[in-house]
């Protein structure tokens, strides 16, 4: 377990690096950014004290998803893999709290019972398609620039041709 402080501004991880630790924010603010292409940055959840983040990437062994910055300062305790899963293992108590967000996020987000469940799926549903969108929108229009400057240089070389040749002739 590691103790650390972070100042405003501070990327405690980036969308993209290795899945090694899990956080516990003991005071101040952290922001999950996610990134599209053409819009940019965009904070999806702003966490405050108490609350846990990183476990679900540790948990399924994939690159982290979006980018934990702090906005305000932040002391976050960090744990390894290897501690969250001598936690797990020999003191099932203590893992409560890495589990009482996951829950939470899951009862939120299946709850049929509540107006705020159907909105927190919806969101993230939403969410994911329009980041998907956006990525294959960016992906249509690079590769249609790229067809349009292989036509369109032709195209303008043989303008430039045939003005020269007119000018040169008259």
């Amino acid at each position: 377990m590691e103790k650390l402080t972070y100042a405003p501004g501070d990327v405690i991880y980036k969308e993209g690096d290795e899945s090694q630790q899990v956080y516990l924010i003991k005071s101040g603010r952290i922001d999950l950014i996610d990134t599209y292409p053409e819009t940019g940055q965009v904070v999806s959840r702003s966490l405050g004290p108490g609350r846990v983040f990183g476990e679900i990437e540790l948990i399924d062994r994939r690159p982290r998803s979006a980018t934990a910055k702090a906005s305000e300062e932040a002391k976050i305790v960090i744990f390894s893999h290897d501690e969250i899963i001598d936690m797990v293992f020999e003191n099932p108590e203590n893992s409560l709290f890495l589990a009482r967000d996951v829950f939470d996020r899951l009862r939120q987000l299946y709850s049929t019972n509540s107006l705020d469940g159907e909105l927190t799926k919806l969101r993230e549903e939403m969410h994911e398609t329009v980041k998907s969108a956006v990525i294959s929108h960016e992906a249509r229009v690079v590769t249609s620039h790229n067809g349009m400057a292989a036509i369109a240089g032709p195209a303008i070389l043989l303008i430039a041709i045939v003005i020269g040749l007119q000018v040169y002739l008259h």
